[in-house]
């Protein structure tokens, strides 16, 4: 028992340390040429996209998000930290790409770019997130039948042949990035410089959102820590994105879970609330979409006046509605005025963080 346990905790960490490793490296890759990592012609990482430096960064606050635990030695807590680490990441660079780079191209009038996004990330977006790469020695330990390979149980019961299955082909190899750094450059790879850099804007936009959203849930409840314990023990047991079903629910989960932050600041319970963060948003921009082309009567809102009429409709329709229930509830709401126009911008109340906007919405 005691070896088996062993053996689920290491490949449980090096695989979510690997995946974290390719990641940086790929990112830092977005600004140089493909072959950048080529042994036969190395080519070193220019500094537009962070280079090396960001890749050092990265990793120290890495190790001190592992310091910061409650027991750094413990190699569960360690496990439970890099796993939930890299699915922020991920979730992190999808958002940025899928919605806020696609949302700033289509904006401000530049068509050709949105479309060549939106084609790549049909095709680079899906492997990043939940495809299950098989390792070249998968055949020969193969998981009994209809077991997911990605489930927290299977990798429990059968740690060994569950890596295999999800992996990559050669595990924990340094060549095993190319699939990774492979997806990402999909993403950008028919956009030009100019581009390139309005994205590598979104991706560094992303990150201070995310700085953002932690320093405003630091501050933000005033409920019991005995009862942020149960429920944080509860939402453990279930998928997150089944803890966002109402609003009001995910609320006070949020709420309970920020008081603890600010107690403990747990690395943790931080890198959960951005997960269930970038979950929601997520769901709320798949319901956007739907929302718009039921609204217009179309199949895609693909072009800039159907665009700003779906941005006009929604903010009459939703956006203003949700800005007002805000508000509502802090007792400002005589301060909180009603848009001039259809085409005015909708200013956010003061104290409204980005959780309890696109809940609301």
């Amino acid at each position: 028992q005691a070896a088996l346990r062993a053996l689920h905790l290491s490949l449980e960490i090096v695989g979510a340390f690997h995946d974290v490793v390719s990641y940086l490296l790929a990112f830092a890759q977005l600004g140089n040429s493909a072959d950048c990592f080529c042994a036969l012609n190395p080519e070193p990482l220019t500094p537009d996209w962070g280079g090396t430096d960001r890749i050092g960064t990265e990793l120290q606050e890495i190790q001190k998000m592992i310091d910061s635990l409650h027991n750094p030695l413990d190699p569960s807590e360690v496990a439970q930290l890099l796993a939930v680490h890299r699915e922020v990441i991920f979730l992190q660079f999808d958002a940025a790409i899928r919605h806020r780079l696609r949302e700033t191209f289509l904006s401000s009038g530049n068509v050709s770019a949105y479309q060549s996004v939106t084609d790549s990330i049909y095709h680079a977006l899906p492997p990043l997130s939940n495809s299950a790469i098989q390792s070249a020695f998968s055949s020969q330990l193969r998981l009994p039948q209809l077991l997911d390979p990605q489930s927290c149980r299977t990798l429990m019961h059968f740690p060994w042949r569950t890596f295999l299955m999800d992996g990559g082909f050669f595990p924990v190899t340094i060549n095993n990035t190319i699939n990774i750094n492979y997806n990402m450059q999909l993403c950008l790879c028919s956009l030009n410089d100019a581009d390139r850099s309005v994205a590598h804007g979104e991706l560094v936009a992303m990150q201070f959102l995310m700085e953002d959203v932690l320093q405003n849930s630091y501050g933000c409840a005033v409920e019991d820590h005995a009862d942020c314990q149960v429920s944080l023990a509860k939402s453990k047991q279930q998928n997150l994105a089944e803890v966002v079903d109402s609003s009001a629910n995910w609320l006070q989960n949020s709420k309970k879970m920020c008081k603890l932050l600010l107690r403990h600041h747990d690395p943790v319970l931080s890198r959960n609330l951005l997960r269930s963060f970038l979950i929601l948003w997520k769901q709320l921009e798949i319901l956007k979409a739907e929302w718009g082309r039921l609204k217009l009567r179309t199949e895609d809102i693909n072009t800039v006046p159907l665009y700003k009429e779906f941005c006009e409709q929604y903010s009459a329709a939703i956006l203003y509605p949700a800005m007002k229930a805000i508000v509502r509830q802090t007792g400002t709401e005589e301060k909180f005025g009603e848009p001039v126009t259809s085409t005015q911008h909708i200013l956010p109340p003061r104290e409204a963080s980005e959780m309890e906007m696109k809940v609301y919405q």
